[in-house]
């Protein structure tokens, strides 16, 4: 009867502590149309229009200083691979110049002075 008690007990608190670790700011939609993923807890949207890539970053709700943020986009397209700079804009970093993106592209955004972190995300364009 103890250990009965004592495994749901055990149950029921992984399910309290699960349940506050995933949090409800979690929520991985996109809230501007592009594909989300998340790094170290914060949210990253990359929008693809015509030739610049928007990358949205959220923490918990929250838009950092977008000014305070360096990073760089690269793009891996069968065995081409490029790069370019992201620069701040208001609400979101923007890279340039981006031409002739194939489907089934893999993006990988690398973000720095977030916090001390460097954020890394990882999107696949379909």
């Amino acid at each position: 009867m103890k250990i009965n008690r004592l495994v749901s007990t055990l149950i029921i608190t992984a399910g309290f502590i699960t349940s506050a670790w995933a949090g409800p700011n979690h929520d991985l939609t996109p809230k501007h149309g592009g594909i989300v993923a998340e790094s170290r807890d914060v949210t990253l949207e990359l929008v693809v229009r015509g030739d610049q890539v928007n990358l949205y970053i959220s923490d918990h709700g929250k838009v950092p200083n977008m000014k305070e943020l360096k990073g760089k986009l690269t793009i891996l397209s069968g065995s081409v691979k490029t790069e370019h700079n992201f620069a701040p804009a208001e609400q979101f970093l923007v890279a340039t110049g981006i031409t002739n993106l194939p489907k089934g592209s893999i993006l990988v955004a690398t973000i720095t002075g977030y916090q001390g972190k460097t954020l890394n995300a990882r999107f696949a364009y379909k």
